[in-house]
């Protein structure tokens, strides 16, 4: 991911809202085929429309966002059948 992906604690607290700190989003999905959550790229999509319309409806300008296929690391091992993590 690009250096602006990430937040330091700086950036962080720099980022707080009076209601409590930077609106976190949380994002999971069924992978859509055994080897690749999104092949073709359908959730990413639907996604950036969804976090677009976010940043141009609402007062909030900055979110944190997890997205646990993207977010967590994955241990593949084909050799041994495993694709992804479990």
């Amino acid at each position: 991911l690009p250096k602006e992906a990430f937040l330091s604690l700086t950036d962080l607290i720099e980022a707080g809202y009076p209601n409590g700190g930077l609106p976190i989003l949380v994002l999971s999905h069924p992978w859509l085929t055994k080897h690749h959550p999104d092949p073709d790229g359908d959730n990413l999509r639907q996604v950036a429309r969804a976090l677009k319309a976010l940043l141009n409806d609402y007062k909030v300008k900055r979110y944190g966002v997890f997205w646990d296929y993207l977010s967590l690391h994955q241990h593949p091992d084909p050799a041994n059948g495993v694709m992804r993590t479990e």
